[in-house]
């Protein structure tokens, strides 16, 4: 047994045991922040190792790639799932914690107050950001049979506002906006068809597969807690495994379906083709051996690049989020959220260059290092853990419920790329949902709004503040 395989006995060891406890003693349920996060760690983590320990290669290490680049060690890999392991453990014991710490709030407070969702700030919102989704679809998206790459590149001079990130956030507005009255009325024919096109339509971009990945996630969220079910029964289990193998096919389908539309009959595709592209890729990510499986391997070449660079960032690179509003056309030297990939990459190692993330670990490491690994993850863990417990004290149509599941939806985006994700993810990638959260609490602050506010007492069952009922969910 080498060292990778001992490590892959390590891990799902570790991973085992946190499991039973976590559903032991957590209180856990689908879209509780654990949950998230075992998959999460499964995918980085276990799945990789089980790759390595049979013919797949570190990264760097296979083709032309090795000569030109420092291949990723088997010791930089164990080093790095040990601080995996250690990571999890501690949240682990964190999440347990805040369950402990949930009940025992929960058992000395009388009751609590949520303010009740009202479907006409869902109405309102959907009026104005639903028709720009549109235009921003229009303008910037790739539509079967009509344009290549977006309006923009054969109808619109934008000049250097093609590449604003504050236009192309605008194509997925109408695909919220329907999320959102999915949220409320459930999944209605009319609803199921919308984002069902929507969904397809971000398929066919061939790139940003979050645009796919979250709101799938965040209608299998929908449809347990509108049921009241902790766990998903088998046919949407099986959906949803799909779902995570399609993901890596993903860009493939997308550029595939472009050029099948395309005006050169050369570059078409055969279905025969794309379906064998795809089969491949999906083997691949059984075997551990996809390229969006490396995450591990990034995560461990981004440990030895922090020690070598020889310096922790203490928190500094949260700055530029008090900057991110500001269009970078108005401040061209405006500091980005991954700078501090600049600092580190190497040019035999060079991470800033080729785009690669050090997740949330690596972040936490490079912030304080073996102690941020305890650190972060745990207050992190502790954290979203009470949220979770706060938020399903509530009723399902309360604010702070659909806020919970607007965040819970992005924390594979969170885990994955770090803690400035949850800023990126869920104010600015979901903006129409973060604004229906801010309207009820901002237009009842500033006009004095009769907005309901339900009361739900120890043992969790909603009464209603007044008589007078909000708008009644369909």
């Amino acid at each position: 047994m080498n060292e990778i395989q001992t490590i892959l006995f390590v891990d799902v060891l570790v991973v085992f045991n946190c499991c039973i406890f976590l559903l032991l003693f957590g209180r856990i349920a689908h879209s509780h922040p654990a949950v998230i996060y075992i998959f999460f760690h499964l995918y980085m983590v276990t799945t990789r190792l089980l790759g390595l320990s049979f013919d797949a290669q570190t990264l760097f290490t296979d083709g032309v790639l090795s000569g030109l680049f420092q291949p990723v060690t088997n010791s930089e890999i164990v080093r790095a799932v040990i601080l995996a392991d250690v990571a999890l453990v501690v949240m682990t014991i964190c999440w347990i914690k805040a369950a402990a710490d949930a009940s025992r709030h929960r058992s000395v407070s009388d009751r609590t107050a949520f303010r009740v969702l009202s479907i006409r700030y869902i109405k309102s919102v959907a009026m104005v950001a639903f028709p720009l989704g549109i235009l921003g679809i229009a303008l910037f998206a790739s539509i079967p049979g009509l344009t290549e790459g977006g309006l923009a590149n054969t109808r619109v001079a934008l000049g250097s506002w093609e590449t604003s990130s504050w236009l192309f956030i605008l194509v997925t507005w109408s695909g919220l906006v329907i999320l959102a009255l999915i949220y409320w009325y459930g999944f209605r024919w009319w609803l199921s068809i919308a984002i069902s096109i929507y969904l397809l339509l971000m398929m066919y971009q061939g790139f940003h597969r979050f645009r796919v990945i979250i709101p799938i996630i965040l209608m299998s969220q929908i449809y347990l807690d509108r049921r009241r079910i902790r766990w998903p029964p088998v046919q949407l289990a099986i959906l949803v495994a799909v779902a995570a193998l399609l993901f890596f096919p993903l860009k493939g389908l997308g550029r595939a379906a472009q050029l099948m539309f395309s005006e050169d009959e050369t570059k078409q595709p055969s279905i025969s083709e794309i379906l064998s592209k795809s089969t491949d890729d999906v083997k691949a990510a059984l075997s551990g051996q996809a390229g969006d499986q490396q995450f591990l391997d990034e995560f461990a070449m981004a440990l030895t690049l922090v020690d070598d660079n020889g310096k922790y960032y203490y928190g500094s690179i949260y700055l530029p989020l008090f900057t991110l509003p500001i269009p970078r056309q108005f401040w061209l030297e405006k500091p980005g959220l991954a700078d501090y990939l600049k600092d580190i990459s190497k040019p035999w190692r060079p991470m800033d260059q080729l785009g690669m993330i050090i997740t949330i670990l690596g972040e936490s490491y490079l912030n304080f290092g073996y102690v941020g690994i305890i650190i972060i993850p745990g207050l992190l863990a502790y954290g979203l853990g009470r949220v979770y417990f706060y938020a399903y004290r509530s009723h399902y149509y309360t604010v702070v419920r659909f806020a919970y599941l607007v965040l819970a939806c992005n924390l594979i985006q969170v885990y994955r790329d770090g803690l400035l994700s949850i800023v990126v993810f869920t104010l600015v990638n979901m903006m129409p949902l973060m604004l229906i959260i801010i309207l009820h609490y901002v237009v009842p602050f500033l006009f004095g709004s009769d907005t309901p506010r339900e009361i739900v007492d120890a043992t969790g069952r909603p009464k209603q503040m007044r008589a007078r009922r909000a708008s009644t969910p369909g």
